[in-house]
């Protein structure tokens, strides 16, 4: 079954559906320029939860979700994500569909987006650098403070970036070292404690989230958790409904709405 889209409010909006060339214009990822652009990506049920009861997101998404995410995904250079939220989804070196490709190809991006994990543990699985399905899959970074003693060695084929941090993710030395190797078009799927230091560093250029037509209640993680953070306003870029019932916003940091 094909999931139609509605712009409610954002560029050019109508009441006729938005076609799938329409729906990635929506989500082409912003020119970095020389910098990095700092996109999170989350799902939440209407009663705030950025997980279902089995602690992933994947049981609150929709189709209208899943189809986003992986427009995302096409149009990213790189997937940040932290190691715990790495582990509870089962991340694995990012694979793409046909369409994903021939729409990078056409941007003139890398044939596959590059995942990099932050870990301070560095306790990932094995396998992380094969794709879940398909033969390929993109390259994978591990994120990691320097190693005072002995560590847990990386898998084959995942390329290591040591930072000097060892409480916090240090994100402005992170997003740089990213973009100083041509990956400036950043999305970040979670988890909720990486984007708020992300936040907390000023670096998040916009927020992309859908609302999931569900309440499930209970004590599951927002998309942001952490300290209390310094309010920080954000601008609507876009408002579509999907038809099964799902919102899907966009919005972006105050100043970069106007740059």
């Amino acid at each position: 079954m094909t999931t139609s889209y509605h712009l409610l409010a954002g560029p050019g909006v109508s009441r006729d559906s938005i076609t799938d060339a329409g729906l990635s214009e929506l989500y082409r990822h912003p020119d970095p320029g020389d910098r990095a652009w700092v996109r999170t990506n989350f799902v939440s049920t209407l009663d705030g939860a950025a997980q279902g009861p089995d602690g992933r997101s994947g049981s609150i998404n929709t189709a209208s979700d899943r189809k986003v995410f992986a427009l995302q995904r096409a149009h990213a250079d790189v997937i940040l994500i932290g190691a715990g939220t790495a582990r509870a989804e089962h991340y694995r070196a990012v694979d793409l569909e046909p369409w994903q490709r021939e729409l990078r190809s056409r941007l003139g991006l890398a044939p596959y987006p590059t995942l990099a994990i932050i870990s301070r543990s560095r306790d990932l699985p094995d396998d992380l650098a094969r794709p879940a399905a398909g033969e390929q899959g993109g390259p994978v970074i591990l994120i990691a403070p320097h190693a005072t003693g002995e560590a847990r060695p990386t898998p084959d084929h995942v390329e290591l970036i040591e930072l000097d941090d060892h409480d916090l993710v240090p994100c402005k030395e992170l997003i740089t070292a990213l973009a100083d190797r041509g990956l400036r078009r950043v999305l970040c799927e979670g988890g909720p404690h990486l984007s708020r230091q992300l936040h907390a560093a000023g670096l998040v250029d916009e927020i992309c989230l859908t609302l999931s037509p569900l309440v499930i209640g209970g004590h599951a993680s927002r998309t942001t958790a952490g300290a209390l953070l310094e309010p920080e306003p954000y601008e609507l870029a876009h408002c579509i409904a999907a038809d099964d019932q799902a919102l899907l916003l966009r919005y972006l940091r105050g100043h970069r709405a106007h740059s």
